[in-house]
Order: structure tokens, then sequence, then C-alpha cells
């Protein structure tokens, strides 16, 4: 399974855009891995996950063709992770698709569904919404998607469990720790998660006065449990990911060696890898 970071920012990315903070303003001066865009992931060059504000940048900086993507999963409804407008984009003649492109389909919640209702009522649209539930396993662009229940203050925020070809990577965005039902779920499953992309917006924190979002200490909890259950091992990839100005040490220089030392990866934008 490829794995394609194309952003890998919080809500208002690295600069953000009318910040003058200490951070800010030193990543506009160095650039590199410390400048990111908003959250957003490509697998296989098949399947998307979220279609945020930057996905037309992702697009033209990483070279890929929404042409030859056809589904897209969406984590919850704030507007860094899913911007609806770009959608009606789909239709000629602001869009020549090929004459077999048959839809773009989004996946997600019953929170979606109003979002596109509109949209995709009209007939020269080529998309499709399609409801998922949570605890429910779909097939998706060659993957197996369970979307499971996140910890993010939107009424039904989804992680998710993608597998193929006996790989399987939990993408936790966005998410504090994860609620009852969700961890009671985990538990009932014998696999092994190849890879976890951690939501880190409060950088190297022990601890947050929030639940939505978590930081490094809550990175070191939750992957601990996942080894007790049998799901996380030594061979087992775990990233920290969806960073924010306003998160502790999260410059590279300061943030690399941290999570290096308690067994992390850390996401820059365009990284890609495998598992």
């Amino acid at each position: 399974m490829k794995i394609q970071f194309l952003g890998t920012a919080a809500a208002e990315a690295i600069p953000a855009v009318f910040c003058t903070c200490d951070v800010c303003r030193k990543v506009r001066k160095t650039g590199g891995k410390d400048v990111r865009t908003r959250c957003q992931t490509l697998l296989d060059d098949s399947l998307l996950i979220d279609f945020g504000p930057d996905t037309y940048h992702h697009c033209l900086t990483w070279g890929v063709d929404l042409s030859r993507v056809r589904d897209c999963i969406v984590t919850h409804v704030h507007q860094d992770h899913f911007q609806p407008a770009e959608l009606t984009y789909l239709r000629r003649p602001f869009a020549v698709t090929p004459e077999d492109y048959p839809y773009f389909r989004i996946w997600g919640s019953e929170d979606i569904a109003p979002l596109v209702a509109e949209t995709f009522a009209n007939p020269r649209i080529r998309g499709e919404y399609r409801e998922i539930r949570p605890f429910n396993t779909y097939e998706i662009a060659g993957f197996s998607v369970t979307p499971l229940k996140a910890n993010h203050g939107t009424a039904h925020p989804y992680v998710y469990l993608i597998e193929k070809e006996g790989k399987c990577l939990l993408y936790a965005h966005d998410s504090g720790l994860f609620p009852d039902e969700t961890w009671e779920y985990l538990a009932g499953l014998e696999k092994h998660l190849d890879l976890i992309s951690f939501d880190c917006t409060g950088g190297t924190e022990d601890d947050l006065d929030y639940e939505a979002h978590m930081c490094l200490g809550r990175n070191v909890r939750c992957r601990e449990r996942l080894k007790e259950m049998g799901l996380v091992d030594e061979s087992t990839r775990c990233f920290v990911n969806h960073f924010s100005h306003n998160g502790k040490d999260v410059l590279w220089e300061d943030l690399e060696p941290q999570a290096r030392a308690a067994g992390f990866e850390v996401t820059y934008d365009g990284l890609i890898t495998e598992i």
C-alpha cells in the first residue's frame, strides 16, 4: 500500500495566513518541511482521504490527477477536511472529463449528505454520495474500509481502518483519544496494524486541556493501549501528523528528534511511504 501525505497541517496551516507568531514568522523565512498545508492523504493513487481547501494545490504540487481518482472518504465536516463547493467543478465546461469517467464518489457519515445534496442533484455533475456507518466494512477502490467513531466534536466524525492485500492502516484524524465504542471494537479485532497516522495537533505536549485532538503524550498512550490489545508491535510504523502552529515544538528541528525518541516518524507535505 502506497501512502502519500499530501498535506499535514491543522485547519489554519503553517504558516497561518494572518499569523505573526514566532513559528509562522520563522517558517515564512526558512520554508522546507515546516511549510504545511491542510491535511489530506492519497492511497495507491486511487483512494483520497478528505477533500479540503488545499486539494487543488496538492494536485499541482504532487502531480495528483484527480481524473484518475474516483473515490474519496471523508473524516468529518470541518472545512479544512471537506470543501464541497469545489465539487461543482465536476461538470462541463469546468471539467472536460474522459467519456468513460463514471463519477467522483464521496463516502462519509450522514453529516455529509446535506452538504452535497444540491450539487449532486445536478445531472451534469458526475458525482455521487454514499453514506457509510461506523463499524461496518465497505469495499472502496480496492480497499476494505471500516469507519470508526472519532472524538472530535462534530456530530459523526470518523477515523478509518483501511486494509488491502494483507496490510492494515489506522488513519486517526481528527480525533482525541477514541470513544469507548471504538476501543471496544478495536479490542475485538484479530489484526496487525502495519501503520498508524496519529493526530498530533498539540505537538510535543504531554496532554491537552481539550478532547478533540491529540499530542505526542496522547499518541504514546494510545499506542500503548493498542499494544496491550495485540494490534501493535515493534514492526508497526507510527507516524505523527496534523500539526498546528499553536502546538508545542512543532518546528521540524524541535519536533523530529523528540518524536523519534518516542518511537514515531514525523510526516511532512508530499511524504510517500509504503507498507
